[in-house]
């Protein structure tokens, strides 16, 4: 298989350019993405996109996503494939349950599948699914579950990712932050302990 080089990562691949000659998108300069601050573990790639999002339009937000990527995340044989970790800083958030989380991550996975699959992988919209459950992690509350969609990058296959997410809230006040975990490894996953240390280290400027 050919090696794939990632930088920028997936604004390269929705724009439908060269990753080598795509610019990534301008910083949001709202207050609350300014104010975020997430250091980028060794090897690991990163990147920033604006909200609205191109590839999920009908998500109504404003505010930037902030994305960490485990090295192995385009290689199918890796055991870091598709892992890793995004962070919303958003001005208003949408709610923290699982009936307002599950069709949001739908939205913005199933637009970012197909804005980047565009006509070279066949998907059906109908497994475009999200299921999410409370869980208590350390006395707080978090959503884990399952995201039901493609590889649009790489195979064009039908892949599913455990998924966990928290709220992060402000040690000053402010809107709160959401983050999301993800990867196709079970959970207790080796894997998993990397992603829990990346989301960790997430802090405010």
């Amino acid at each position: 298989m050919p090696t794939i080089l990632v930088v920028p990562l997936l604004w390269a691949w929705i724009a439908g350019c060269s990753p080598h000659s795509a610019s990534a998108p301008p910083a949001s300069s709202s207050r609350t993405a300014a104010q975020l601050a997430w250091p980028v573990p060794a090897g690991w790639k990163h990147e920033t996109i604006p909200f609205p999002l191109d590839f999920a339009p009908g998500l109504p937000f404003r505010g930037t996503e902030e994305l960490r990527f485990a090295p192995g995340f385009f290689q199918p044989d890796s055991s870091t494939y598709w892992s890793y970790a995004f962070a919303w800083s958003l001005e208003d958030p949408p709610r923290f349950d699982a009936d307002t989380l599950a069709p949001v991550l739908r939205e913005y996975f199933s637009g970012l599948a197909q804005a980047v699959g565009k006509d070279k992988y066949a998907m059906d919209p109908a497994r475009f699914k999200v299921e999410l459950a409370p869980r208590i992690e350390g006395g707080r509350r978090m959503l884990a579950g399952l995201v039901r969609s493609y590889d649009p990058f790489v195979t064009g296959a039908p892949i599913d990712l455990n998924v966990e997410a928290r709220l992060r809230e402000r040690p000053r006040g402010g809107p709160p932050v959401l983050t999301f975990l993800l990867s196709p490894r079970p959970f207790g996953d080796a894997v998993w302990a990397e992603l829990h240390a990346c989301e960790a280290g997430l802090r405010w400027e």
